[in-house]
């Protein structure tokens, strides 16, 4: 008796493969220091069945991470990575030359305090989501590293860290 062959593991979504759904135009608001669109979800294509009972892992939510963390359960992510604001004191601004879709942010805040501040609950929400056996990474640069470090102490606990990763910078 011929053996079958193993079954192809389910497709991977790729945020390529992401289309926008019919709601695509993000509503403006008025910006101080935080995104300045509203969350657009995106279906992804490559993955038609959900693969958790926990989270629906076919959409992608683009802006403001606040109000959709609200909405997940306790303990249901297993990998968290956050490329938040850097508290860099600019303005940024992407074209997306095929859709000529423009992203953009202001990354501005009255102080680095007002910066953690901004950040603390978003990552009091992450913390929360995040399964125990999960991970969180955080990107940052050197403007309020050492400040985002602490918070997250504060947050996670001091024992949690596993690793910082610094790169280096060439100038010029």
């Amino acid at each position: 008796m011929a053996k079958k062959p193993p079954a192809a593991p389910p497709a991977v979504p790729q945020i390529a493969d992401a289309k926008p759904t019919a709601k695509d135009k993000p509503a403006k608001r008025p910006s101080h220091g935080k995104l300045r669109e509203e969350p657009v979800p995106y279906t992804v294509a490559s993955n038609p069945q959900r693969s958790s009972s926990l989270v629906d892992t076919r959409v992608i939510y683009c802006g403001d991470n606040l109000e959709q963390l609200k909405k997940l359960p306790d303990a249901c992510v297993d990998l968290i990575y956050i490329d938040p604001p850097f508290n860099s004191n600019r303005n940024y601004e992407v074209f997306w030359s095929e859709t000529k879709e423009t992203r953009a942010f202001e990354d501005r805040h009255e102080s680095t305090r007002a910066y953690i501040d901004y950040m603390r609950p978003r990552c009091v929400e992450l913390a929360r989501v995040l399964k125990k056996t999960g991970n969180f990474y955080y990107h940052c640069d050197w403007h309020a590293s050492h400040y985002v470090k602490v918070m997250l102490d504060q947050i996670f606990g001091e024992s949690n860290i596993q690793n910082t990763l610094a790169t280096g910078m060439q100038i010029g």
